[in-house]
């Protein structure tokens, strides 16, 4: 019965540890905003691209109406590996163009290839934004980044604003709104770190090209948040700085970022252990609340081991007590998220839908499987 209870409990650690952050975001307060005059050095711009003719020529032509706001700054594209006009379409739409044609897989290895070769283009900039090649800007983003950079963070993040057409991408998408409105709100108001998200990435651009050459994993984010945690660096979340990302309209193709994303997940785990204990053993609260969230993903997986735990209880009564528990955590969790979305409407019928999602989760956890030895671009599709 112990070891079955020590079961339970790690089953309801991820509801635990989330009904924590929902109570701080409700009971503490927002920080109070404080003027600091913003740095004079621009940012660098900069989007790894793979075939993404047709999509990074717009991306593009956005982005300038908004550069005044960060004086000094210039779009930079990697072309890694394209065989379409993706090169070409970004040079017409006036950014700055590297061609990489060989050389480690990877979004890391990209950007580390692109921080040696190009040193001279960056060490005049204080930082450096990364984005999509699909993703969008809205205004004020970077006037909100370059204030949240002239303080003494190492990197912040931007709120990443899903845009789903589909159940399946809203599915995918309204977790990710849950996290930030939530889990890392509350972070912000305990002065802890926030987990980047791959897109809205604003980094010194001297740390960046410090961190870039260890990159080697398929969850890139991932693995700067471990080794950043492990130095004990701040990354700030700024929520006035939107970034839009445009979710696949397709199951497969939510299922192939989710399996990259687990492919990922698991080469983080077996090659930083090192700097998980460095972290869950000298940087406290912010820490354990970070990384051990990290790792108990996918959520899907234990809400529903947290329901099989619930119907197990009906045979062990000891467990009923902690069965409910977690019921009570996850419940209000999802409920009180539901006043945080722009669409609680939507939001609440798309919900009705999750043993779907589950299903796209167990395909992309096949996929992973399948993949696990290939290191490609695993494009989302759209």
């Amino acid at each position: 019965m112990r070891i079955l209870t020590c079961i339970f409990l790690l089953i309801l650690l991820d509801g635990f540890l989330r009904f924590v952050l929902l109570c701080l975001r409700l009971v503490k307060p927002a920080p109070p905003v404080r003027s600091q005059s913003a740095t004079d050095a621009g940012c660098i711009v900069l989007i790894a691209a793979h075939n993404e003719a047709g999509t990074i020529g717009p991306t593009i032509t956005a982005l300038h109406d908004y550069l005044p706001e960060w004086p000094g700054s210039a779009i930079w594209v990697v072309a890694d590996r394209c065989t379409d006009e993706t090169a070409n379409e970004a040079r017409q739409a006036g950014a700055s163009v590297a061609e990489r044609i060989d050389g480690p897989l990877g979004k890391g290895a990209v950007l580390a290839w692109w921080l040696q070769k190009h040193r001279d283009s960056w060490q005049a900039q204080q930082s450096i934004v990364i984005l999509d090649a699909d993703s969008r800007i809205a205004s004020g983003t970077l006037h909100s980044l370059r204030q949240a950079m002239s303080g003494k963070v190492g990197a912040a993040q931007a709120f990443v604003a899903p845009d789903a057409s589909t159940t399946a991408g809203r599915l995918a998408g309204w977790s990710e709104v849950l996290m930030q409105r939530i889990d890392d709100e509350a972070r912000r108001r305990c002065g802890w770190p926030v987990p980047l998200r791959g897109t809205g990435m604003a980094f010194r651009a001297e740390l960046l090209a410090e961190l870039a050459p260890r990159l080697h994993t398929l969850a890139e984010d991932l693995e700067l948040d471990v080794i950043l945690a492990a130095r004990g660096t701040h990354v700030a979340f700024v929520p006035e700085a939107v970034i839009l990302d445009p979710k696949p309209r397709q199951d497969e193709g939510v299922s192939r970022q989710r399996a990259r994303w687990l492919q990922g997940q698991l080469q983080v785990l077996r090659d930083y252990r090192r700097e998980f204990a460095q972290a869950l053993l000298g940087q406290g609260f912010g820490a354990w609340f970070l990384l051990v969230l990290l790792m108990l993903r996918p959520k899907i997986l234990f809400l529903g081991l947290r329901l099989l735990f619930l119907l197990v209880s009906l045979f062990v009564p000891q467990l009923r007590g902690l069965a409910l528990a977690g019921l009570v955590m996850d419940v209000s969790y999802y409920l009180v998220g539901a006043a945080m979305v722009d669409d609680p409407r939507r939001y609440l019928l798309d919900l009705l839908a999750v043993p779907r999602y589950a299903g796209i989760w167990f395909y992309s956890f096949a996929w992973a499987m399948i993949r696990r030895g290939q290191r490609v671009w695993l494009r989302a599709g759209r």
